[in-house]
């Protein structure tokens, strides 16, 4: 007797290797279920044929995953062991606003493996990470972008500073849908820039921009953030630098007033820039909002903070458009927890963070310095 059931579902390819028909599963119905599949899987699902490989690798459809992993964030944890140069990243995902519960746990999972002599120096952009290190004795830099997704590793130029040290900005263009790195190299006289731009099967190479902002040697990075085509960082506590990602253009910006914070926090508040401003004695936070760029207008919202049982994470922070939530966390304790301070409901959230209780990231005297950054996504896009 015949069998009666419907034959199994399969692809036909024509001679370029395109999916032609179907026999029982749509082909927008697959694209629609491989969206819906975690990263991990993904990649895995690459090496089933030529297919997979060429629709996972798309650029429709790496952009609908991210798309989707916008709206699930990850809190991104980097460990540095206080008697060794190795660091280790893990993540785990952010609170959950529809959740009512005064505390819950989440389990954090392993990125990468152990990174040597490399620092994370600016948060995620579009799940994509910058890191660098320092070779003392010869003065040279050595920056790379990682994507903890994919662990695909892009090394650029190392570049020589006559200080030994050089900062590195990492920022993303919408319009043109290209990342760039920005080298900012210390010389004794004048600041340096350098620009990268991570073109695919093509050798990485800096250039060098103009110098439209004078000196401004002696200042201090102090974490970055991207928004809309645009890189800000702090040097120092009274002004902020705007780099434009598709002109390549660098303007200063003035804060407000210079901050007596004893921690502050570089933010993206609704697609604006923002900077938090905390204050132990007063035990207040006060958000500064950049209204128009080119104004240089501001505006401020000042809020009470029961940040006395907690250290703050530079970094940390979790802007939503729902309302005003920063994340900061308790370090050098065990267990790992995050706690969301809600400003406009004025309610507390503690999430506990389980998974990274290994040996090897427990010294004698606790947990290395943790640094921590909110909004990382995965991202399945290859540079």
């Amino acid at each position: 007797m015949e069998d009666s059931q419907p034959s199994p579902s399969r692809l036909d390819l024509d001679h370029t290797g395109n999916c032609t028909t179907t026999t029982t599963i749509p082909f927008d119905l697959i694209i629609e279920i491989l969206s819906r599949l975690p990263a991990k899987s993904l990649l895995r699902f690459q090496s089933v044929s030529k297919l997979c490989l060429s629709t996972i690798r798309s650029k429709f459809f790496v952009d609908l995953f991210l798309t989707r992993s916008k709206t699930r964030p990850r809190l991104l944890f980097t460990f540095y062991l206080q008697n060794s140069w190795d660091k280790f990243l893990f993540s785990a995902p952010e609170y959950d606003n529809n959740e009512d519960d005064k505390s819950s746990s989440v389990l954090a999972r392993y990125d990468m493996m152990t990174i040597s002599e490399l620092d994370v120096i600016c948060g995620s952009v579009n799940g994509f990470i910058c890191c660098k290190s320092v070779v003392s004795s010869t003065k040279l830099n050595k920056i790379t972008v990682y994507n903890p997704t994919t662990r695909q590793i892009i090394k650029l130029p190392d570049v020589t500073s006559d200080t030994g040290y050089v900062d590195a900005l990492f920022g993303y263009d919408p319009v043109e849908d290209q990342y760039k790195v920005l080298c900012v190299n210390r010389k004794p006289q004048q600041q340096e820039f350098l620009v990268c731009t991570l073109i695919s099967s093509q050798k990485q190479e800096w250039r060098k921009m103009e110098n439209t902002i004078g000196d401004n040697s002696q200042c201090l990075y102090l974490g970055q953030v991207c928004i809309d085509g645009a890189v800000y960082y702090s040097v120092g506590e009274s002004m902020i630098v705007r780099f434009d990602v598709r002109s390549e253009k660098i303007e200063f910006i003035k804060t407000p007033k210079k901050s007596a914070a004893f921690k502050t926090a570089l933010v993206n508040y609704n697609g604006k820039f923002g900077r938090l401003e905390c204050s132990h004695k007063k035990k207040m936070v006060t958000l500064w909002v950049l209204e128009d760029v080119e104004k240089q207008e501001w505006s401020s919202m000042t809020y009470a903070f029961p940040y006395q049982r907690w250290e703050i994470s530079h970094g940390v922070s979790v802007v939503p458009q729902d309302g005003i939530r920063w994340a900061f966390t308790r370090k050098s304790r065990l267990p790992f927890r995050v706690c969301y301070y809600d400003f406009n409901k004025k309610n507390v959230r503690e999430v506990e963070i389980r998974g990274m209780e290994d040996g090897d990231l427990r010294p004698i005297d606790g947990f290395g310095v943790v640094d921590a950054n909110a909004g990382h996504i995965e991202n399945i896009r290859f540079l």
